[in-house]
């Protein structure tokens, strides 16, 4: 898109930034400081991970998956070893399903706890920006508590799990998540208690329903429009089959709807992993996964923190992997970004960007 006109300017950012960010190019087309459009240029972080899937499943696969996005550890790996197990008609341990399901909320729990408080820091608001960033490491480290790993990694494989938990580290887990949710919701009812929070919150950077469902959105971003969707809920599978968390919903589809749709979802997800930890099932938490079967495909669905992850796998005349494909959640939602900030300020970039928190590299596979 090209707008012309003697008072039209264009500010360019990135790809560099400054930072950890990884690299993605943006282009403003303003008008002063009103934002008319916003190209979002991506495919720096380009990797070729699904062709070099293509032969396997092997000992690397695992390895790709999980660093797919690293942020989204659990949601990726998930996706993918649900896969394999449809293709080898493998049924996984009860156990292993509820342990998986509370590794995938421990995983939202910590990332929603770092976007609020980087919510907060855009909009200069310092004890929940302070508070959010070290409880995150918190959540990151009951993960770590249970795999040894404070992203997730080497805990889900095809066929179940790797590590249980025993009654001591049941205890722990519900002693401590039970603590840190406590200060979490201390500091996120400062913030959503600050009338200049709510000031710069309220109407930023908002997207209509209809927008959303035309443009395909998945995750907060779409709930925050009003919209139900949510694996979890619509497509069910291991633990959510049995106890199902509510969609979570808010209608203004503005950063203000976005804030507060994950604090929606993370008391949810607290409740889910404290009611699970309660009532672990007994059995095994793996098994031994059979060869692939031939010339099928399958599609793999979890709904990750950012939103829907989709795997798709089709296997070739040796129950090799032909072809695979993968959708992160940040694929649907880039556009979104762009179209929410037609008609904003520029300076409303930073915020509305850390509202909707998406991924480079899950984007740039």
């Amino acid at each position: 898109m090209r707008i012309e006109g003697e008072e039209i300017h264009e500010v360019a950012v990135g790809p560099v930034h400054a930072g950890i960010i990884e690299p993605g190019h943006f282009r403003f087309q303003c008008h002063g400081e009103q934002v008319f459009h916003l190209e979002i240029s991506l495919g720096y972080q380009h990797r070729g991970v699904e062709k070099a899937l293509i032969g396997g499943p092997d000992k690397r696969t695992i390895h790709y998956m999980e660093t797919l996005s690293g942020d989204t550890t659990i949601g990726h790996s998930l996706a993918y070893a649900q896969a394999i197990e449809g293709l080898a008609d493998c049924s996984v341990p009860l156990r292993a399903s509820v342990l998986r399901s509370i590794m995938l909320e421990l995983e939202r729990l910590a990332n929603h706890t770092g976007d609020l408080g980087a919510m907060a820091q855009d909009v200069g608001y310092l004890p929940t920006s302070s508070y959010c960033g070290r409880l995150r490491g918190d959540f990151l480290n009951v993960t770590a508590l249970i795999c040894g790993n404070r992203f997730g990694r080497n805990m889900v494989r095809p066929g179940g799990v790797i590590f249980d938990v025993d009654d001591s580290m049941r205890k722990e887990l519900t002693s401590r998540l039970k603590k840190i949710f406590s200060d979490v919701k201390n500091a996120v009812s400062l913030m959503l208690d600050s009338a200049m929070v709510i000031d710069r919150f309220d109407e930023t950077g908002a997207l209509t329903k209809e927008a959303a469902l035309d443009l395909g959105l998945v995750g907060v971003a779409a709930r925050a429009c009003g919209i139900e969707r949510d694996v979890r809920f619509d497509f069910p599978a291991g633990a959510f089959q049995f106890s199902q968390i509510p969609v979570s919903t808010y209608s203004t589809g503005d950063v203000f709807a976005r804030a507060f749709v994950r604090w929606v979802e993370m008391q949810r997800s607290v409740e889910f992993i404290l009611k699970q930890l309660k009532a672990l099932p007994e059995g095994s938490i793996n098994v031994a996964v059979a060869p692939l079967q031939k010339e099928y495909i399958n599609v793999s669905l979890v709904e990750g923190w950012r939103g829907e992850i989709c795997h798709s796998v089709i296997t070739d005349q040796n129950g090799k992997i032909a072809h695979y494909k993968i959708v992160d959640p940040s694929f649907h939602n880039w556009m979104g970004l762009a179209v929410a900030l037609r008609g904003e300020e520029i300076s409303d970039f930073p915020l509305c960007n850390k509202s909707f928190n998406l991924s480079y590299c899950g984007h740039d596979l």
